[in-house]
């Protein structure tokens, strides 16, 4: 029998960007969501889950309500089911609160993919539910390292790109996605503001671009629209941004690496991204 997971969280983009991050490290998994804790706690009687993921702060029932209830069920005791609490509230005082009342783990926000999969295969260990899971660890890469000042004409329309690893956490089993090292201006918005950027890796389910950015940097696991461009058609794609890097070996430097990974699911994007990735 696959792990089956309740993701609990009252942000739509935030239970698509787990349950997106863990099909595809973990793909026998069974997951399911719910919108706050008074929603989970109905799902939780009717079906048994082998893990929860919760956020803390939901309207009718926070994360740390739901636990407390879980941790009085025979059926949800801590020994038995793992409940990893995922929010923003990291002081002690919150801490020792969830502790106290029976979490597994904390993860805070925001999280990289790596996080949150680590957080789940240590949750996993615990609960010797290693097969369950049914995944190996994910596969070891190269985070953006630094880009040499060469590459910062590449934004401005000029010069050649380097090459940037994008980190990966996939199935070592699945073949590998194809990534090809291009060269496209464009437009690209994070927080309403727009920014002239340039693709330099593009994949059909990731982008890596340089952007000059002087006041709004851009926040992990926020969202980011893309503009792509493919026979004079222009699509507006919605991705999440994965990780951002400095260009230039100092903290306030203007220039930036940005990896996003795809939101859409639209069967039209997908298509279009597909011929836009062919003809490169």
């Amino acid at each position: 029998m696959s792990l089956k997971i309740l993701v609990v969280d009252d942000a739509s983009f935030t239970r698509d960007l787990i349950r997106r991050t863990l099909r595809k490290q973990f793909p026998a998994v069974e997951i399911e969501d719910a919108v706050n804790g008074r929603k989970a706690q109905q799902m939780l009687t009717k079906t048994q889950f082998d893990m929860v993921l919760c956020d803390w702060e939901m309207p009718e029932m926070t994360g740390v309500e739901l636990l407390k209830w879980c941790r009085e069920q025979p059926k949800y005791k801590k020994e038995d089911v793992p409940f990893v609490m995922i929010t923003s509230r990291g002081d002690k005082s919150h801490v020792v609160e969830a502790v106290q009342s029976g979490v597994t783990d904390y993860l805070g926000k925001p999280f990289s993919s790596e996080q949150l999969v680590n957080k789940v295969i240590s949750a996993a260990k615990k609960h010797n539910l290693e097969r369950k899971l049914s995944s190996q660890k994910p596969r070891e890469s190269s985070a953006p390292g630094g880009v040499s000042s060469a590459s910062l004409d590449v934004l401005m329309g000029a010069g050649k790109s380097n090459s940037v690893q994008a980190t990966k956490f996939t199935n070592p089993d699945a073949p590998a996605v194809s990534v090809k090292d291009v060269k496209i201006p464009t437009i690209v918005r994070f927080e309403n503001k727009q920014f002239r950027c340039m693709v330099i890796q593009f994949s059909k389910t990731e982008a890596t671009m340089f952007i000059k950015s002087d006041d709004v940097v851009p926040q992990v696991l926020g969202q980011a629209v893309l503009d792509l461009e493919y026979k004079g058609v222009v699509n507006r794609l919605n991705y999440y941004i994965q990780s951002v890097a400095t260009t230039e070996k100092k903290h306030d430097s203007t220039f930036l690496t940005v990896i996003l990974s795809l939101i859409d699911q639209d069967s039209e994007k997908e298509a279009f991204i597909s011929q836009l990735f062919d003809s490169l």
